[in-house]
């Protein structure tokens, strides 16, 4: 997955390494993600039928790469080999971590409803009244559910502004964040399982909300049985705690901090986004917490990542370190 050795030969010119927007440590966590999906479904006899086929999109993207390669090196030539393996790399971490997911819940550590809906009480929460207010306000929730479902677009936004930008170190530390996150979220609510507030709540009290993004309770309850499985289902988001809405929320933002007008939209949209997290996302207020945390834990690391792997680069190719991190580095 790590490009950062092709070159791209440019006549009269001296062959230059091609950095890649994927770093060695996010082609690591992809791997880390397959390995773990793989050994767990392995070891608890599962088979999830539904993933998508993305092996088109690959052969896809590499044949595009081998032919701007033939044009001369131009700003927009750049622009678009970040989009390409950008672009391919959220794809192919986002089905290695579904996988992932739903394997590791086969583990079916206990479930910790009642931890989470504690920390709600301690801060003051409750969740009941919360979404029945949602529910009695129809232009909230239709913002909020809006918002909610722009996650997809919202992944994908950093790499399609920073590529345009020409900020291709920042697309590294975006993408290696992404992964973080990702990684560290999945372990997590595999070892922390929760079905979410709505499984202890009457859905038919509510008039509007749909719960649409909640937790998958029926997926859930068959990943938790023991014995074979071969599950067809599309998959869902199966983790509950921390919220990866949450994360994404903060995330994208935080990438793209730079660029104000961008930034100031998001931070409107994403507002709407954690509300509605709560209601859409049938989550627990400290899954939004933790969410929002891991989104700046996943952020800082992965700074620090790309700056030590930069210094090694260049040492190897005796270079003085230039890198273009944003501060702080």
């Amino acid at each position: 997955m790590n490009f950062n050795l092709l070159a791209r030969k440019d006549p009269g010119a001296a062959v230059q390494p091609r950095i890649s927007p994927v770093s060695h440590a996010a082609t690591l966590l992809t791997f880390s993600l397959l390995a773990m999906g793989i050994i767990a479904s392995l070891a608890t006899k599962f088979v999830l039928a539904s993933l998508p086929n993305i092996v088109l999109l690959v052969i896809g993207v590499v044949a595009v790469d081998v032919l701007i390669q033939r044009a001369s090196a131009m700003r927009i030539v750049e622009a678009i080999q970040t989009l390409l393996y950008g672009f391919l790399y959220l794809v192919i971490t986002c089905v290695c971590g579904v996988l992932a997911a739903y394997a590791l819940q086969r583990c079916a550590f206990p479930l910790r409803d009642h931890l989470l809906a504690q920390a709600d009480i301690a801060l003051g929460f409750n969740w009941l009244d919360y979404a029945h207010w949602v529910d009695r306000h129809a232009a909230v929730q239709t913002i909020f559910h809006i918002a909610y479902d722009t996650i997809s677009l919202q992944i994908a936004l950093p790499v399609v502004v920073l590529a345009i930008a020409n900020r291709l170190d920042e697309a590294r530390v975006y993408l290696l964040a992404f992964a973080i996150a990702f990684v560290v979220t999945i372990i997590v609510s595999a070892l922390v399982p929760a079905a979410g507030p709505i499984a202890f709540a009457d859905r038919a009290a509510f008039h509007i909300l749909r719960f649409t993004g909640a937790t998958p309770i029926d997926h859930l309850m068959r990943l938790r049985a023991a014995g074979p499985l071969v599950l067809d289902d599309f998959p869902g988001g199966i983790a509950t705690f921390p919220s990866f809405h949450a994360t994404v929320a903060v995330l994208t933002p935080l990438a793209l901090r730079s660029h104000r007008r961008i930034f100031i939209a998001l931070l409107f949209v994403n507002a709407a986004m954690l509300g509605g997290t709560i209601t859409e996302g049938a989550h627990y207020l400290s899954d939004v917490i933790a969410g929002t945390l891991m989104a700046f834990f996943a952020y800082a690391l992965a700074l620090r990542v790309i700056k030590l792997e930069d210094r090694s680069f260049a040492r190897r190719r005796n270079e003085p370190i230039n890198s273009q991190c944003p501060s702080p580095c």
